[in-house]
């Protein structure tokens, strides 16, 4: 499984929340009914599972499925 499902649970974790609010905010129609506040969780959300992802992954660790080639110049 862990060839499958590649990355941290934490990382599965982050999704799973990240789902669940968005589906919370469209079941509540925000998106329509305060667009302001739905701008604004969506860029929180998407500002806090990215900075979770960046924290919790160390530098050189695996997270694609094949690794990237070599840039020239680096």
């Amino acid at each position: 499984m862990r060839t499958l499902f590649l990355g941290k649970a934490v990382h599965w974790l982050v999704l799973a929340v990240v789902m669940a609010i968005l589906w919370w905010l469209g079941t509540n129609l925000v998106q329509t009914r305060n667009y302001n506040l739905f701008l604004t969780i969506l860029f929180l959300v998407t500002v806090g599972a990215v900075a979770a992802i960046v924290v919790t992954t160390r530098k050189g660790e695996q997270v694609t499925r094949e690794p990237f080639e070599d840039q020239p110049g680096d």
